[in-house]
């Protein structure tokens, strides 16, 4: 079973998000969003001006969490899995190295505007290493 398809059967996701992006609600302001292509450090930037441009419609809340699951072959700190517009919208990434059965994430709380992540990623954390 592919990690989509686990996260979306045991979470469980059943609010998916009309969007170009492969997407679900998780709860209010947060966001779950499925990443197809490999996230490398350099492509960031690249990816994070993506999510911004695809989730300026009325299908997303104003101020939200992207909690972006992707896959990498590179090494992350935790400081380099959050990244935060300086206006409405927190990136929180959770990336696996298969080949290495090493995973990235940033589980910290934040109490900014209500978008706090601690416990989705915690979650899907659990899910995923069961």
């Amino acid at each position: 079973m592919n990690i989509q398809e686990k996260l979306i059967q045991k979470y469980p996701l059943i609010n998916k998000v009309d969007s170009e992006l492969n997407c679900y609600l998780l709860d209010k302001k947060r966001y779950l969003v499925f990443w197809d292509e490999l996230i490398k450090k350099d492509s960031i930037e690249e990816v994070l001006n993506y999510l911004e441009e695809k989730t300026k419609n009325t299908s997303f809340t104003e101020y939200k969490t992207l909690i972006v699951i992707g896959k990498t072959k590179e090494k992350f700190k935790k400081v380099d899995l959050l990244y935060f517009n300086n206006v409405n919208t927190f990136v929180v990434f959770y990336l696996i190295n298969e080949e290495t059965d090493e995973v990235y994430m940033n589980d910290s709380w934040i109490s900014a505007i209500g978008l706090n992540y601690k416990k989705y990623v915690r979650k899907i954390n659990e899910i995923l290493n069961k």
